[in-house]
């Protein structure tokens, strides 16, 4: 066990919801703002995405999504204490859906928007059987033991499609996370206008097993206070051939998370280099100069 973990070890047992956890968060939020990493990336990414927004408002939606960040890994170690505080903390809409879907299976599909550690460990909680295909990290043996503590199972993107679709073939639940930038294999398809490469992980399990996609995602309201949204089945339809289908699905999937974006944009990771490819090319939807400063 690293440092890394016993300190999150610590941290979960001193933690509890309330004037404790707001004030370590305050603290954490100052020096998060204070070092504002990625800054240039997130505030590229925000223009892209609020078009419309003033320069004062984009600047706010960026200090909200550095708190949001931190609110994020409080409330994940928090759940490490007790697990079915995700339950008290969630509101859900739709979740009559996931039940009808419990032993059928279905491609659960979320981004980096709102608390995706909490939709994991609420659907674990309420008795769903869940895994997670998750990127590959240093941190990767941490962050399995503690989705574990949760009743969440991962699983590296890396493995063969074959176990991620036998999760499914048993009646499970498959989450996945679509809304990074897909390097080398990706299809490139648009995300708010701008074709970038596009992981299409879940859209190939929905052509290949035609299990229903779902959208899901946490909305926080206040902290430890969700609104959980549950999204009808994305349609899609079969194309000429299976690589123009798997596009179609991957663009569908997109607009999806923009819409989820679209409602929280200060819950979104927008430090995240999506377009790799675009950063500071001569583009009218770049971030002016004044945003990049």
């Amino acid at each position: 066990m690293g440092w890394k973990e016993t300190a999150a070890g610590v941290l979960s047992k001193l933690l509890r919801p309330g004037a404790r956890a707001n004030s370590i968060a305050a603290v954490l939020s100052f020096f998060m703002r204070a070092a504002a990493p990625r800054r240039d990336v997130a505030l590229w990414n925000l223009r892209l995405a609020l078009p419309d927004e003033s320069d004062e408002e984009i600047r706010r939606i960026l200090r909200g999504t550095y708190d949001h960040l931190v609110w994020t890994a409080i409330e994940f170690l928090m759940l490490q204490r007790d697990p079915r505080l995700a339950l008290e903390w969630a509101d859900s809409e739709n979740a009559s859906l996931l039940d009808s879907l419990d032993g059928r299976g279905a491609i659960l599909l979320t981004g980096h928007v709102g608390n995706w550690e909490l939709v994991a460990a609420w659907l674990a909680q309420r008795g769903h059987r869940v895994t997670a295909i998750v990127q590959e990290t240093d941190d990767r043996g941490m962050m399995e033991r503690m989705r574990s503590r949760v009743g969440v199972v991962s699983m590296s993107k890396t493995v063969p499609m074959t176990r991620a679709a036998a999760v499914l073939r048993r009646g499970e639940f498959l989450g996945i996370l679509p809304d990074q930038h897909g390097g080398h294999g990706g299809v490139w398809a648009p995300f708010f206008g701008v074709k970038t490469p596009t992981s299409p992980g879940a859209a190939v399990f929905a052509y290949l097993t035609k299990k229903p996609l779902i959208p899901i995602f946490s909305h926080r309201i206040s902290p430890c206070r969700h609104k959980i949204r549950i999204g009808g089945p994305i349609e899609w339809e079969a194309c000429r051939s299976r690589d123009e289908t798997v596009a179609d699905i991957t663009a569908r999937i997109n607009a999806t998370v923009e819409r989820m974006v679209l409602e929280a944009p200060d819950q979104w990771l927008a430090q995240h280099r999506r377009f790799k490819e675009h950063y500071g090319a001569p583009r009218s939807a770049e971030a002016p100069s004044s945003l990049s400063e």
